[in-house]
């Protein structure tokens, strides 16, 4: 199951795979500049939409006058591609110009969702049969503790390990951005609701091959940097639960930590991925000296947790 504090590559080879780089560089390649053939309510908030293209694949439009929400959205996904993070589902910046070839087949359903012209959206593959995805049991009290130890893992089915290497991402993956919007907000709103725990977790799905989906990160290395005096108790309560990591994470950790750059490397792939980059923003120098120093607490963590669990 583990060596030392990082799961086993027989064990990862046995769980099921994210969205992989070519699949993702394919996808986005795709919707790039294909046409879009029908508009239609379904993905999430008021103005957000499902768009339909003329191969009859779709995605997820994410519509904000927030540019702060559209910037998380994006930087969270191409971070996780830095952590070479998989489970976030492809996603891509796209103006949307109502009279251009790509949408002027819905221009009118366009008016009817009051997009601005002009305004860029941030596209995410649409996946179907998503069902809710729930806490791991070792997660879910204030002991929690995910530790490559036979208290923690022993007797756990495959399905069950699956979850919780997958977890292991999503913890660091969420330090890092200052995520709240998903485990930290069934940890908050737990002083009202104490069954908030046993509940889904907030913007996680599952796929039907049980890979998890991280949705909805608009709120990582922007918002959640604001509301870290709020929330950084609830972040820094679950990284020093998890004491066993994915290889490539940890490798990633310790690579980008001791170039020192993870910030200009984020806007580069950004500049570099992204061909409408100049419709937002780029990362604030604050944003980007948070970002280091979480990436640095990471790190430390993890040297505690393999001199804790050596090889």
């Amino acid at each position: 199951m583990v060596t030392g504090a990082v799961w086993s590559r027989r064990l990862e080879d046995a769980c099921p795979k994210g969205f992989e780089a070519q699949e993702a560089s394919w996808w986005r390649r795709k919707v790039a500049g294909m046409q879009v053939v029908r508009v239609e309510e379904g993905c999430g908030r008021m103005q957000n939409r499902r768009v339909t293209f003329t191969d009859g694949s779709q995605a997820c439009a994410r519509y904000r006058f927030n540019t702060d929400q559209l910037q998380g959205e994006l930087y969270s996904y191409h971070l996780a591609r830095l952590l070479n993070i998989t489970r976030l589902p492809p996603a891509l910046l796209l103006p949307v110009h109502s009279l251009s070839p790509q949408w002027r087949g819905v221009h009118l359903a366009l008016s009817t969702a009051q997009w601005t012209d002009g305004r860029p959206v941030i596209l995410t593959r649409w996946l179907p049969h998503l069902t809710p995805a729930y806490i791991p049991p070792p997660l879910r009290q204030d002991d929690r503790r995910l530790h490559p130890t036979w208290d923690t893992l022993g007797g756990r089915t495959l399905p069950e390990l699956c979850d919780l290497l997958q977890w292991s991402d999503l913890i660091v993956f969420d330090y890092l951005t200052a995520n709240l919007d998903r485990l930290v907000n069934n940890m908050f709103n737990r002083q009202w609701n104490t069954e908030m725990m046993n509940n889904p977790a907030h913007n996680l799905e599952r796929t039907e091959a049980g890979s998890l989906v991280f949705l909805d990160n608009e709120s990582g290395l922007f918002h959640g940097y604001r509301l870290l005096d709020k929330y950084q108790g609830y972040h820094q309560a679950l990284l020093a639960s998890l004491c066993v990591f994915r290889d490539s994470t940890a490798r990633a950790v310790k690579t980008l930590h001791a170039s020192g750059t993870v910030g200009q490397q984020l806007q580069q792939l950004v500049r570099a991925g992204e061909p409408h980059h100049a419709l937002l923003p780029a990362l604030p120098d604050k944003n980007l000296h948070v970002l280091t120093d979480r990436l640095a607490a990471v790190h430390r963590h993890i040297l505690t947790c393999e001199a804790l669990y050596p090889r």
